[in-house]
């Protein structure tokens, strides 16, 4: 009969037990979340850095390809010079070589 003149009844030691495990796994979950969220942040901060530094090596291998680029034309373009110079004096040769066969030939 006292439970049914006590309208309230006092909550079991298990049940403060309970809500207290679920306070405290609450608290768990959030500083869970608030580490993964920090470990995201920091791999994509990381990333972002590599990502740069990746770039920056990009450019600068570019960099150097031009220059390479840039050093042979240079030498094709001293090579062409060189060529249309022999080819002149061949040219010319030939012709002079030509010009004493045809006045030999009239002797």
């Amino acid at each position: 009969m006292t439970d049914a003149a006590n309208p309230n009844p006092t909550p079991s030691p298990a049940s403060d037990e309970i809500h207290w495990g679920v306070s405290y796994l609450r608290e768990d979950i959030q500083d869970m979340r608030q580490d993964m969220r920090q470990q995201i942040q920091d791999v994509r901060q990381d990333m972002h850095h590599q990502i740069q530094n990746l770039r920056q090596d990009m450019h600068q291998q570019i960099g150097l390809i031009h220059s390479r680029i840039d050093e042979t034309n240079k030498r094709i373009d001293e090579t062409n010079k060189r060529i249309d110079f022999q080819f002149k004096w061949l040219i010319t040769t030939m012709v002079a070589m030509t010009g004493i066969l045809i006045a030999v030939i009239k002797l």
